[in-house]
Parts: C-alpha cells; structure tokens; sequence
C-alpha cells in the first residue's frame, strides 16, 4: 500500500475525533502512514494526537502522528483531508437561536434550514472554503471527507466553488453506527439481515426499499405499517408525513422539521439543538486529558461514538478495496433520476479501485421529489450568497425556504444575524 498522508481539520472535536481515529488506526490500520492532527487551539490538537499514539501502541500499528496549528502545514501533500470544524459552534448557536425567537420565529434544529440554518451556512461555507482555497494550492488531488454541517450546503459550495474532490458524511438517518437501526427495530429483526435504501438530501433522507437480505422478501409495507402504528413512538409527527408524502423521513422530526413549516402546536423548546451539556462537554474533556496521559481508557471514550465512518473510506480508497456506503452526500449524477444533476443528494455509494460511485435508486415519490427540489434550491441560493456576500440572494434563499413562513421578520433577523458574526463574515458589508 502507498505510503498516505491524512490531515484532520478540527482534531479537537466533541465526538467525531475519538471516532475517526479509532477508524483509520485500530479498525482500518493504516501502516506507515502519516496522520497530522489540526486545531486551532494546539492543546486540543497535542492532547488526540497523544491518544492517537497510545491507540497505535496498542494495536501494534507503526504511524507517524502529529500535532499542529497550523493550516498550511497539515494540508501540505496531503492525500486525505478530513473537516469538522465551526466557528464557535455552541456560543454562535445559542445567539443565533435567541435572535430568531426575539423576531418571533419559530424553528426546530437550525442547522441546515429554516433561518438558523441560514447563518450557519454564511458561518461554515465561509470556514470550509478557506480550508478548501489552500487544498487547492498545497494539495490540490486529495480528497476531502467532510462532516461539517450544515453538511449539504457545505458539499454544495465544495462541488459548485472549489477543484477538489469531495465527500459529505452523515449517518442520521440509519439510527446508528452500523445498519438501519431504526428500520430493523420496528420490523424486530437484526440490522444485519435487511438491505435498506434510504435517498433524498441530508437531514431530508427518505426510506425507498427494505428487503430481506436472504430471501429479497419486500418488506418496505410492514416497515411503513409499523410506523402508521407508532413503532417509532418517540418521532410522533413522522406518521403524519408519511401520510402526507407517502414514505418514510429516516431523519426524525427535528431534522425534518428543519425543511418544514413549524408547527403551532409544538414549543421551541421541545426541538432545541443538542450538542452535549456544558457539564458533559467538561467531564468529556476532563476524561479526554486523563485518556491522553494514560490514566483513563480511551476504548471508555468510544461510548456514544459518532455514526460516521469516512476512516473506512480512506482506507478503501488508499488501498483499492471495495466499500459499500449506506450512504453518501455526493453530486446527483442520474443517482436519483428525478432530481437535477449535480445537486448533492443523500444516496449510498461503492467505493471501488479507488473510484466513489453512487447508487442509482430510481425515482423518489413525487410529493417527495418535489420536497427536495425545493430544498435543494435553497442550498444552492444560501451557497451563492455565502461565497459572494450578497445580501440579494440572502433575501431570495429565505423567499425560496418553505420552512420560513414569516419573511419580513426572517429577513430582519438575518441582517442581525449577520452583523453579530461580522468577525467571521468578512465578505458581507457591515
């Protein structure tokens, strides 16, 4: 196997770091390849790159891992390139949500619709594509494995503003780590045993096909029927989408309702973003410290492990073996045949001799169809106006939302929105 080099980008990450380095080193095992950990804050960067030392100790795997804060160096002659990264992601998050309820908006989750998902995307295209300017310039072959959100907008202005090849990583809507959790549970069976194929947008990812994996018995009426009778009791208003669209959200309601308008009935806070307690994100790093000095067991710190799993992919990309995806964020290319052409959809995927193809899945629902050209309409509006500052099209993405009902107020909130993360928007005019 060639000899690769991986930069992570955000190695200080709440959850996906401890992942992606259990991946790529104990399951993976990459040999004699380079793996350069990058944070902003270089204590963070130091304290994963001494668990990663410790994990390849263990597993008896020879790699040579480092820290720094510097961009340019991680970046330089890398083959992989892996981004989790946010501009003060919790604190920007709660201003955003207090903002919008001051205008008297009402939203589930923002991280990629409605209003709050509108700053984020100003916030994080602005972040990625500055990452991804100088892939262009120091690395301009390697790929880049991203699970920054807000994920689809993101891979949208990689696929429509940048050279370099790129993947987007998101596992909602399996309902866990391996397999369709979520669909094997309300069928009693063992997620092993089905083949599922789930497709549409991220977050907006709609249940297709759910057979047998022994005998190719269609099951997709009973996985539909045991949702009709609340086997996905904690999700209440997924049944009555399933109603109305005639398939299965795989995300959940919050995700969901992110695309759709809020409804009345429902508080705000029963749909708050979640992305651990300050309490907990304490006690992780605190274990975090202890695992990197060798008074902790690091295998403790994979509890609640993140879902995705691009280690695996780079691994069958560098070494020219076949990977099959359950899902990938990727440019429509006939994958989804009643969706436009290069807009990023959600669809699985095989990786093979070093090549990434998605899965061609047919046709979504109509109603369905219709939902995610829509959608897909407003990533591609809220991208252009995060790569060209232009007020014009921040209007036009919240014209286009079906999430944001209340326009006027939307777009004042917006403007606010703007002008409190001026620092990190610098090409809007403030």
């Amino acid at each position: 196997m060639k000899q690769v080099k991986i930069a992570m980008i955000g190695a200080g990450s709440f959850v996906f770091s401890m992942s992606l380095l259990y991946d790529m080193i104990v399951e993976s095992q990459l040999p004699g390849s380079k793996l350069v950990l990058m944070d902003v804050n270089l204590a963070s960067a130091e304290r994963m790159a001494k668990i990663a030392r410790i994990m390849a100790a263990e597993s008896g795997v020879s790699m040579s891992i480092e820290a720094t804060s510097d961009l340019t160096a991680a970046l330089k002659d890398a083959d992989y390139v892996t981004t989790s990264v946010a501009a003060g992601l919790i604190k920007r998050y709660d201003t955003d949500r207090e903002i919008i309820l001051k205008y008297g908006i009402k939203e589930p989750v923002s991280e990629c619709g409605g209003v709050g998902g509108l700053s984020y995307t100003l916030r994080s295209v602005q972040l990625v594509m500055d990452i991804v300017r100088e892939m262009e310039r120091v690395c301009p072959n390697a790929w880049l494995l991203n699970v920054s959100n807000p994920l689809p907008r993101v891979m949208t202005a990689v696929a429509r503003h940048s050279s370099i090849r790129g993947l987007g990583f998101c596992s909602v809507a399996q309902g866990g780590v391996d397999g369709y959790l979520n669909v094997s549970s309300w069928l009693h069976r063992h997620a092993e045993e089905l083949d599922v194929v789930s497709a549409g947008l991220n977050h907006f990812s709609w249940l297709l096909s759910v057979r047998d994996r022994s005998t190719g018995e269609d099951l997709l009426a009973e996985a539909n029927e045991a949702v009709r009778r609340g086997a996905w009791e904690w999700q209440p208003r997924t049944p009555g989408w399933l109603e109305q669209y005639g398939s299965v959200p795989l995300a959940g309601d919050s995700h969901t309702g992110e695309y759709l308008p809020f409804p009345d009935e429902i508080k705000v806070s029963e749909h708050g973003g979640y992305h651990g307690s300050d309490e907990e994100r304490v006690e992780r790093l605190r274990r975090l410290e202890e695992a990197a000095n060798g008074r902790y067991p690091w295998q403790e710190m994979l509890e609640n492990r993140s879902w995705e799993r691009p280690g695996l992919v780079i691994h069958a990309l560098a070494t020219n073996t076949s990977l099959k995806q359950n899902m990938l964020n990727i440019p429509n290319r006939g994958y989804i045949r009643n969706l436009p052409d290069e807009i990023i959809v959600e669809v699985p995927a095989n990786i093979t001799n070093g090549k990434v193809e998605g899965c061609v899945v047919g046709d979504l629902p109509e109603p369905v169809r219709q939902l995610c050209e829509q959608v897909s309409r407003v990533h591609e509006c809220s991208v252009r106006a995060a790569v060209t500052g232009d007020m014009d099209l921040v209007d036009e993405a919240i014209d286009i939302d079906p999430a944001i009902t209340q326009k006027a107020a939307a777009k004042e909130a917006i403007r606010e929105l703007i002008r409190v993360n001026a620092d990190v928007l610098p090409l809007f005019k403030h």
